[in-house]
């Protein structure tokens, strides 16, 4: 036992399979801790309503947190007001005596809300009236719910890529269509159940926005594939799930959060998609513009790497003349031959068993099997052992041909389809070469000799 678990191939095999889920648990434990563990403030905007008190507010909030806060003095309330409307600030507050007020927006998070009451209070001595310019709706009291639509969007936008690999007859133009047609379905879905739920307002143009990014996450990932090949999945899953859902500001607003999430929040998807539906729900449109110019960005780059990909391998297939291959199965293993006896722990299991006998039901040695795809091309060829037994495992779901050949025997063929997770038994039987009549065997005897 203790040979079997030192053998190199367990080890590479573990190795192998187990990365991606190392990946995910190091990405959600380090990632998601420091990205939500502990939120501080920093260089949060709020304006205040007199240019003479905000050097002393100011001062007020640098003892209370060092560099947490940046004052924006503004000439009267109104003007506050509009800072916070217009999304200049995260805040604001006039610091008038005896009616001291702070406007906030429960729309920016429900744990920005809850900072800038809990620190400007002490400053009004108590008398402090918390004004909401910007309530959410009544079925997302912490301002959060928003989050968790972005992941419904998002995360099946990566996982469609991952699962339309194994579709090795699918085309690249179908896959383009379908990635349409998926990121179309989430979008009106996902706005329909939430608006349902009164997480969100019932405004559609949510909707464009939604299909915007859900095709960003997955024509990008696409064209990953082709880069990162059998790192891909890792590559993709920390951008656009691990990274993208910790920068977003969904839970913990992007000024609360450690430089580099502070710095990823305006670059990736999730947190532009977040930006914008806050805007278009909750401030009139106000700063959607730049979130979708990130968006149509992304998107961009997505086309131009499929694109550049297939026209890649339109070229390297003029030059080598060989069949094009547009995209490659990283999560299936390669059809390989397998021994048909002793398989170990950690080696490929077969798919295909069968074996070879003649017609009298002697078994045949060294039969060759091919398997060919349905366009001809041989996906693994292998031979039978001393009891005419074969084993093939890692072949794609799709039709494949099996054709069986041995010397002075018939050759026969057979078409079936194979599905992954679903093993087969094809069993053969080969037939005699006819007899040739004595003038034809007499000529092809000639024939060997000369």
């Amino acid at each position: 036992m203790a040979e079997e678990l030192a053998n190199p191939s367990i080890t590479r095999t573990l190795a192998e399979n187990l990365w991606f889920p190392v990946v995910l648990f190091l990405g959600f434990a380090v990632v998601y801790l420091a990205a939500f563990h502990r939120p501080q403030p920093h260089e949060v905007p709020v304006a205040v309503a007199d240019p003479v008190a905000a050097t002393r507010v100011q001062s007020r909030l640098d003892e209370v947190s060092p560099g947490g806060f940046h004052v924006v003095a503004v000439p009267d309330g109104q003007a506050a007001r509009e800072a916070v409307l217009g999304r200049t600030t995260s805040g604001a507050f006039t610091p008038d005596a005896k009616h001291p007020v702070l406007y906030v927006a429960k729309a920016n998070g429900f744990t920005l809300h809850s900072l800038l009451t809990q620190t400007f209070t002490p400053l009004a001595n108590g008398k402090l009236a918390v004004v909401d310019l910007a309530p959410t709706v009544a079925g997302d009291p912490l301002g959060n719910g928003l989050f968790y639509l972005l992941i419904s969007w998002g995360l099946p936008s990566y996982f469609v890529v991952m699962m339309l690999l194994r579709a090795v007859g699918l085309s690249r133009r179908a896959r383009m269509l379908t990635f349409v047609g998926w990121a179309a379905f989430l979008s009106v879905a996902g706005f329909l159940i939430a608006h349902a739920m009164d997480v969100i307002p019932g405004n559609p143009a949510a909707i464009p926005l939604a299909f915007l990014s859900s095709l960003v996450v997955s024509l990008v990932s696409q064209g990953l594939v082709p880069i990162f090949k059998q790192f891909f999945p890792g590559v993709a899953v920390t951008l656009f799930v691990i990274l993208s859902s910790a920068s977003s500001g969904g839970i913990i607003p992007p000024q609360m959060q450690p430089a580099l999430f502070r710095a990823l929040h305006p670059i990736l998807p999730m947190g532009n998609l977040n930006d914008a539906l806050r805007g278009i729900f909750y401030f009139h449109g106000t700063g959607v513009a730049g979130h979708v110019l990130v968006l149509c960005a992304w998107l961009a780059l997505g086309i131009a790497l499929n694109v550049g990909h297939a026209l890649w391998l339109r070229r390297k297939h003029t030059q080598d003349e060989t069949p094009p291959v547009e995209d490659p199965v990283l999560e299936m293993p390669r059809p390989t031959a397998l021994p048909t006896h002793g398989h170990r722990f950690g080696e490929l299991v077969p798919m295909l068993i069968g074996t070879v006998r003649s017609t009298t039901g002697d078994r045949v040695a060294d039969a060759i099997l091919t398997v060919t795809d349905g366009k001809g091309r041989q996906l693994v060829r292998t031979t039978t052992d001393d009891e005419g037994a074969f084993a093939v495992g890692g072949l794609p779901e799709q039709f494949v041909h099996l054709v069986v050949t041995a010397p002075g025997r018939q050759p026969t063929a057979r078409r079936t389809f194979f599905r992954e997770g679903v093993f087969r038994r094809e069993d053969f039987v080969l037939a005699p070469e006819p007899a040739l009549p004595q003038g034809e065997a007499a000529f092809a005897r000639s024939g060997r000799q000369y």
